[in-house]
């Protein structure tokens, strides 16, 4: 009977401890260069945060994550925040459920995009080499209009990556697409500082793919229409701090321009199709 009672109770203390060890929460760093036009040579550059927290992770700038954490900190102490907008590229993964959510910022509007997680088809190769310390294995990826080369370590038992990514059998630690519009490095990782994963500094609006397209069609049609009507209230003054009258004309054009430029996500499929 006592051999019993001592087998149920290393079993429970075998299962606590798997799922401690399995319900860790990490912060992982990226280094993010891209291209916001394709057809340009510049390349922009971001410091990324994953945070992974059981089920979830949820990849933002690191300059959004140092907001919300201050954000959270003068909450507790009934002080008021500045609020940064740095939403771009944000992405929450959820492995229980199979769904993400992608967001899109626009002025001080914050749009959620909820769909099912895509089933990636990874092509694992045997070559290695060392990355960053770690051993990894290289894979391939074609996906969303982008082909993709990657290197996964299997040190880090997280299945998790950058951006939309994972699946792997193991962390991703680089990553980036054959016409070199996006590359992700690994920068470090640190085990048990987390924030809430949860948590907006500023309420988000819960939006389909057909209406997301139709607010940032509507956008780019009247850039400027929340300036014109008063809702958004702007100073405008030349360079010796003068106000003057803006012709809402010529800015629109140039506003257009811009933003048919500046048409590159990380799922090439996804570009929106402007007039």
């Amino acid at each position: 009977m006592k051999w019993k009672i001592l087998f149920k109770t290393l079993c429970v203390l075998i299962t606590l401890i798997f799922n401690q060890s399995i319900a860790q929460n990490y912060k992982v760093y990226y280094r993010m260069n891209y291209k916001t036009d394709s057809l340009e040579e510049e390349i922009k550059n971001k410091n990324m945060i994953l945070l992974i927290k059981d089920d979830k992770s949820k990849f933002y700038s690191q300059e959004q994550f140092e907001n919300d954490s201050t954000v959270i900190e003068n909450r507790k102490k009934g002080v008021k925040s500045q609020i940064k907008y740095d939403y771009a590229f944000m992405i929450i993964k959820d492995s229980k459920t199979k769904k993400l959510s992608k967001f899109t910022s626009l002025f001080s509007d914050l749009y959620q995009l909820s769909e099912k997680a895509p089933d990636f088809d990874w092509k694992i190769m045997p070559e290695t080499k060392s990355i960053a310390g770690y051993t990894c294995q290289k894979a391939s990826l074609s996906y969303s209009g982008r082909n993709w080369e990657i290197w996964f370590t299997s040190d880090i038992s997280l299945q998790e990556g950058p951006s939309i990514f994972n699946g792997l059998p193991g962390l991703i630690i680089y990553m980036k697409d054959t016409k070199n519009n996006y590359e992700f490095s690994f920068t470090g990782i640190k085990k048990d500082e987390i924030t809430d994963i949860n948590f907006f500094s500023t309420p988000f609006l819960e939006v389909t793919k057909k209406q997301l397209a139709k607010v940032l069609i509507d956008h780019y049609n009247d850039p400027y229409r929340e300036m014109k009507t008063g809702n958004i209230k702007v100073l405008w003054q030349d360079e010796n701090g003068k106000p003057f009258k803006p012709d809402y004309k010529d800015l629109t054009k140039n506003e257009q321009q811009y933003i048919k430029k500046n048409n590159n996500p990380i799922e090439l499929a996804d570009s929106i199709k402007y007039p």
